[in-house]
């Protein structure tokens, strides 16, 4: 399954770095846009895997009326980090996630300037093309935090800006590369140690749960539970030594203690 995911991965991250200039569209909400390469990699992403798995469902970023059931279900961002992408800051990568039962069983990141394949199937680790990846064991002093500032909801900008600041005296840093899919093989690979953001979507974190997951650390809801894939969550993800007192804290300030 992952040979011929990874194939089709390759001729999508092709395609992407084929536009030079691609047309850029606003989607309404602030600093939030698409462009004309995210559009023809998931139109060639979803023809390419419905071709390969006849069975499944398909739920993008750029696709209209998601929903999710219990059968099998790619999640897909064409494009993470589509701001990076047509500023040329090469940090962007392809999203593909899969679902079933509503849990993850498959997970492939792309990084096409890189030509770096983070992968990961249900119970068989989590790796970046061959070398299996770990996430760190540094506890939440020590812990570089990746942050997402969910730029497109004005509501959550302050809280956001509360959060940098309770953060940043009990934790070494905060990194932020403008694309979470990026954020979380950062933390499957010991890069960093942890990710946050107030709201994110499923095709941003699907594939990525998985790979932290199965590379060690822990993936959730900041304000408690399992990360769900119907719609948008306040995510975070970390490994296992500082994911509860991350929690903590982004939960103290949200509830106004800090």
């Amino acid at each position: 399954m992952m040979k011929e995911l990874a194939a089709v991965l390759e001729q999508a991250g092709n395609m992407m770095l084929h536009f030079q200039n691609p047309a850029v569209y606003a989607k309404g909400k602030h600093a939030d846009f698409v462009t004309e390469a995210d559009l023809a990699v998931q139109e060639y992403l979803m023809e390419q895997l419905a071709r390969l798995f006849p069975h499944a469902k398909f739920f993008a970023e750029e696709k209209k009326d998601n929903v999710l059931t219990d059968d099998f279900t790619f999640i897909i961002d064409p494009i993470d980090g589509t701001t990076n992408y047509f500023r040329h800051r090469s940090m962007s990568v392809i999203s593909v996630g899969a679902v079933e039962n509503r849990r993850p069983v498959l997970g492939a990141i792309y990084d096409p300037y890189r030509q770096d394949l983070y992968h990961a199937e249900k119970g068989k680790g989590a790796w970046c093309g061959d070398a299996p990846l770990q996430v760190s064991r540094e506890p939440i002093n020590r812990a570089l935090v990746g942050l997402g500032t969910s730029p497109y909801y004005d509501e959550l900008m302050a809280l956001t800006g509360r959060s940098v600041g309770a953060l940043m005296p009990r934790i070494a840093d905060l990194r932020r590369t403008g694309s979470a899919a990026m954020e979380l093989c950062d933390i499957a690979a010991g890069r960093s140690d942890g990710c946050f953001e107030w709201l994110l979507q499923p095709w941003d974190y699907c594939a990525g749960v998985l790979l932290v997951e199965e590379a060690g650390g822990r993936c959730g809801n900041i304000l408690g539970g399992e990360a769900t894939y119907e719609q948008g969550i306040p995510f975070m993800a970390a490994n296992d030594v500082c994911y509860d007192d991350l929690q903590k804290i982004l939960q103290d300030v949200k509830n106004g203690v800090i």
